[in-house]
């Protein structure tokens, strides 16, 4: 099972270490578990309690009257509040816990019904981005069971590819090709994914690898396709990954080429931007760059 130290509640739900003390000792909510060797615990039950209540507590129900309210009582509370970001936050929580219970049918069933009300790019940029934030600071703290991870991710991956499958039916534009891969190392495809189905929507012509690419392999493809544009989505590379070195990589390999670059790791260092390079620090900035192509 998954074990959750109060820092990683803390982490993923918002409410701060100090205040769940406090909860835990005048409300009796939330008590942790015990290991054989008398460590803190929270299990993955006592993680979707402290989501709910993090919820309704920051849109303004005050924890004495959760306290009093019967799970059932809460449940329908949920459901009942209309407001949007509240509503967001409900179905970032929903899988959260679909995803450690490993509760595929549920899960799909959530993503289904918020494409069908909201269409695939509000759900990938409203929905999709907000819990992947969220399993992606469980991953790094090693939180999350890899099977977990992939069962959830390999879904949406799946509903990316069916949404993409749709727009296939008309010619695209060969002037406007744009070659798209992950570096050595990475793995999370999702992102880049998206920029595919954003591709095809504004008729460029998309040339997919993948993960895990060499640069090698992709000047291969560059020779004989001699893409105008290339894009690299990167957000956790291998353990020894310098992305100020493979920027520079980049833009050797592909001079005469627009190369994009997105991913959260452009966050993590300060880049120096060759001239061909367009680093996209934000989503806006990624769809605008595929919409101007």
């Amino acid at each position: 099972m998954n074990r959750f130290s109060i820092r990683d509640i803390e982490n993923l739900t918002g409410i701060k270490a100090h205040t769940l003390r406090i909860w835990e000792q005048r409300y009796g909510i939330l008590q942790p578990k015990r290991t054989d060797t008398n460590i803190r615990f929270y299990d993955g039950d006592d993680l979707k309690n402290a989501l709910r209540l993090s919820l309704l507590n920051n849109h303004g129900y005050k924890i004495s009257a959760i306290n009093k309210m019967s799970d059932d009582d809460i449940d329908i509370l949920i459901a009942k509040v209309t407001d949007v970001g509240f509503r967001l936050q409900a179905t970032v929580n929903e899988m959260l816990e679909c995803t450690i219970s490993m509760d595929t049918e549920h899960f799909e069933e959530i993503l289904d019904t918020y494409i069908a009300r909201n269409g695939v790019e509000k759900t990938v940029e409203l929905l999709i981005f907000s819990f992947l934030e969220k399993i992606g600071l469980m991953w790094m703290t090693s939180k999350i069971f890899p099977a977990q991870e992939h069962i959830v991710s390999n879904i949406i991956t799946r509903k990316l590819a069916l949404a993409t499958e749709k727009l296939k039916r008309h010619k695209l534009d060969e002037r406007k090709k744009l070659l798209l891969f992950l570096p050595e190392g990475e793995v999370h495809d999702i992102g880049l994914l998206y920029i595919q189905y954003l591709a095809y929507k504004n008729n460029c012509y998309p040339i997919y690898l993948g993960q895990n690419t060499p640069i090698r392999e992709a000047e291969l493809v560059y020779e004989v396709k001699k893409p105008e544009y290339i894009y690299i989505h990167i957000t956790s590379a291998a353990e020894n990954f310098e992305i100020d070195k493979y920027v520079k990589r980049l833009s050797q390999a592909f001079p005469a080429s627009t190369v994009f670059i997105s991913g959260s790791m452009l966050h993590q260092a300060k880049i120096a931007s060759p001239k061909n390079v367009r680093l996209l620090y934000t989503l806006t900035e990624a769809r605008d760059a595929v919409k101007n192509i």
